[in-house]
Parts: C-alpha cells; structure tokens; sequence
C-alpha cells in the first residue's frame, strides 16, 4: 500500500517506517526540521511543516493510508505550540486528505493516566486531537483508528531508556512511592505490529484501541532499578511520597517559569511515575487480533544489549 508516515524523524516513526519497507510498501516519510538519522532506502522523505498547511497539501497526493505520528512531545514547551501542533497540525493533516482516497487514517495518541482536570498541556491537546478525529469520523465518515500506546521502550528509544538512565547515572532520580507504580510498558516492536495490523484491518474505523505489552504487574520501580543495575549502580534509595513529589514539582515548575531553571520532576512525571491504572489490550486482541510478540524479560534484555554496543554502559 501507498503509506505516509509523519514524524518520521521521530523514534516511533522511523521504526514504522523501517517495517514498511520490509513488508514491501511504498512510503513517504514527513519530518520537520531534524531530519532522520537513518534514511531509509525507497523512502520519500518530504520536509514539511504540520501546523502550516499550504507546506504538506500536497504530501497526501497519491497516499492510501496515513500514520499520523508527529506530535510535540514534552513536559515543559510554549503552552500554546502543544495545541498547534498536537491539534491544529492533526487537523490541517486531515484536511490534507480531503479529496483524495485515503482508506486509513490511523492517530497515534497515548493512554491516559490522570483526569482531564490533572492533565498537562500535552495530554489534553492530544485529547483534543481524538475528539476532533472522532467527530469527523462520526460526521462525514473519516476513516479513523486511534492507537494508544503506553510507555513505548526498547532499543534506540530516548523518553523511556536514555533520558531516565541518564537520570540514574546522575543520581537525579527518585522513586515515587517506593516505585510501585505501573510500567504499562509497550516494546517498540509490539506497538508496530499492531500499527502495521491496523493500516488493513477491515470494520475497526472509529475504534480507539489501547496497546501495551498486556502486562500490568511490572513496576517503575522494577524497571529503573533495572536500569541503574545496567550501569553497575546500587538500587535507587531515594523515596518520595505522591503528595510530596507533586508539591516539590509545582515548585519547580513555578521556578521554571520565573527563572528557566529545568526541573529534574514535573506534575506530569509525577502522574506517569505514580499510576497505579491497569489498562487492558482484550479490545485489541478482539479487533486486531494484536499479540504483543515481545514480553518484558525480552524487552529489556534487547535494550541492555543496545545500549552496550551504543557505549552508554559498561
């Protein structure tokens, strides 16, 4: 199939793109301003701006399926470039689509840990972003899937690997109620399997379908200390209650937003590291017929493998 990937640059898009390729399908790649790292042969790569339409009208051109990754994906940014490029840009994309035959349109999104009222700026303007997808499919038929990945990990990934143990390494890092919050972990190579199903699975459009390794038992704290076990470092002893964490992260966002100084801890963080909502991927076995092919013991072997032969650990 014809496929369009944005956020190509991104880690999940460039994963995507990579299988794409392997399974045989034409693919353009839509980055903004960092270009891939890797460029995929019998890829056509387009530079392109989301939150500008006139820049990707014509990036749909001849496209059968689009994998909308492109997203801002940060605890702390401009208020107003979460909802421009997170909701605005989603829009523009689908309007991009209009008036040509795009049997697919598959959003990228991610599952929800906090109440709305909670929510940072990112959460809600992804929100946002699935209302409107929503609506258009309920209203003029688009044909929408959402995928809501958890915490997506594995070899190459920076959020969830090389940010934290680079925390660890630091020894900038504390767990939040003893650690025992949930790791809704999603290996990189599950969440495309079930993106790759989605492109051509027939009666799912206005589905929104979570995808993890279905395991709720692993903890945070199991996988940081997992991780400060890879850099040769002791259990981390450092211990914060809910409450105190929360507080201590408004602080340091009030600080960043007087003085720039970047906090190690924010509400967000806070909600992610502490949650304790098990989420269930039965609707995507039922629609998908999704098996996460990749368990955590695996996982987290490949990713201490990786990281090894990439030199951030002995």
């Amino acid at each position: 199939m014809n496929c369009l990937v944005t956020g190509a640059s991104g880690y999940i898009g460039s994963s995507l793109i990579k299988r794409l390729v392997k399974d045989g399908h034409k693919v353009k790649g839509l980055f903004h301003q960092k270009q891939p790292s890797f460029l995929e042969k019998n890829v056509e790569y387009i530079k392109g701006d989301i939150t500008d339409i006139s820049s990707i009208r014509n990036v749909v051109k001849d496209v059968e399926v689009v994998f909308h990754c492109a997203a801002l994906v940060k605890d702390l940014a401009p208020k107003d470039d979460f909802y421009k490029i997170n909701l605005q840009g989603t829009k523009n994309i689908v309007e991009a689509c209009i008036g040509h035959d795009i049997k697919r349109f598959i959003f990228l999104s991610h599952i929800q840990y906090e109440s709305h009222q909670k929510s940072g700026h990112y959460s809600i303007s992804k929100a946002m972003a699935e209302q409107y997808l929503l609506d258009r499919y309920k209203n003029d038929n688009f044909p929408v899937v959402i995928i809501r990945p958890g915490n997506v990990y594995g070899p190459g990934a920076a959020i969830w690997v090389l940010i934290p143990l680079r925390a660890i390494e630091k020894d900038r890092i504390s767990l939040i109620n003893n650690g025992n919050g949930i790791f809704h972990h999603t290996y990189i190579d599950n969440l495309v399997d079930a993106l790759t199903i989605a492109m051509q699975k027939p009666n799912i459009d206005g589905e929104t379908i979570d995808i993890t390794d279905g395991d709720n038992s692993t903890t945070w704290g199991q996988y940081l200390n997992a991780l400060a076990q890879m850099l040769g470092k002791p259990p981390i002893k450092r211990n914060m209650s809910k409450p105190t964490a929360m507080a201590l992260s408004k602080i340091m966002m009030l600080l960043y937003s007087i003085f720039r100084v970047k906090p190690w801890v924010t509400p967000t963080a806070v909600e992610v590291f502490s949650n304790q909502t098990k989420t269930s991927i039965e609707k995507a076995k039922s629609l998908l017929g999704y098996e996460p092919q990749v368990d955590y013991k695996t996982g987290i072997k490949n990713v201490e493998n990786w990281l090894k032969s990439e030199g951030y650990i002995p």
